[in-house]
């Protein structure tokens, strides 16, 4: 771990007088009256790390996703057809869209309007499954939903910019169909080295949440195992991502990981 740490030092050591100064002009734009900065900043700059991080967990989030292909509809439509109804929260720049089952009808909740080109954009790298709606709303209320109107939820790394956990599980819980599914992937609070953990209380109380709307220490895990929300089962396992050197050490302050399969 400690290889990791130097690492990250001698990679970002000669930007670090260029990121600070971008951090305090956007925190500067944030506060005064610059809210639809970072919306943008999340669109536009940080999509290359989201590719980055897709790369490295493609091989473990397709093992996640793997047992959706055996999912039988709740819509007789549907299930006459062999396809599924799957809502994706956050999907940012579309990066799940190549797990999902062939047929299936996507719609997606996503806070950031910058992405919704990107979104219909991707239909054409993923002929398999028909791009349906593009909500512009959140997890905690997602209104425009139907109750029982969708066979698989998915989020990944969406818990920790939620205002709301159990209210988000809550609204996942209302718009499943009796037997839907909720996938989700998302990175926790750490529980092994204490140094890590001391950097993600000090950004999480800091800056990053400001930033890039994310709360690097947040116990989702326990909140799901905790709370329930009326799922019949939930099946969750911690991991870690896979860790590169370089800038890529930086993700050691999230590679700690929850996955898991809740039921209604």
């Amino acid at each position: 771990m400690l290889e990791h740490l130097q690492e990250i030092l001698h990679a970002i050591g000669p930007w670090l007088p260029h990121i600070f100064a971008g951090l305090i002009l956007l925190l500067i734009l944030q506060k005064y009256g610059g809210s639809h900065i970072q919306p943008i900043f999340f669109a536009k700059v940080y999509n290359p790390f989201l590719g980055t991080y897709h790369v490295t967990c493609q091989a473990l989030k397709r093992q996640h996703f793997l047992s959706m292909k055996d999912h039988v509809s709740a819509d007789p439509v549907l299930r006459k057809r062999g396809a599924l109804r799957i809502l994706e929260i956050g999907p940012g720049p579309g990066y799940n869209f190549e797990f999902y089952p062939p047929n299936s009808e996507l719609t997606v909740v996503e806070v950031n309007p910058y992405f919704e080109e990107q979104f219909f954009r991707k239909q054409k790298d993923h002929p398999h499954i028909k791009m349906e709606r593009f909500v512009v709303g959140f997890a905690e209320n997602m209104k425009d939903v139907p109750d029982n109107s969708v066979d698989i939820v998915v989020s990944t790394m969406v818990l920790c910019s939620v205002r709301s956990v159990e209210g988000a599980l809550k609204e996942i819980h209302r718009i499943l169909a009796p037997g839907g599914k909720y996938y989700y992937w998302e990175h926790i609070r750490e529980a092994e080295y204490m140094w890590v953990l001391f950097v993600q209380h000090l950004a999480s109380y800091t800056f990053y949440d400001l930033v890039f709307g994310c709360q690097l220490n947040r116990k989702s895990d326990e909140i799901i195992k905790r709370n329930k929300a009326g799922f019949s089962s939930i099946d969750q396992q911690r991991f870690r991502t896979p860790q590169k050197g370089g800038f890529q050490a930086i993700c050691i302050f999230h590679s700690s990981h929850v996955k898991g399969i809740a039921t209604k």
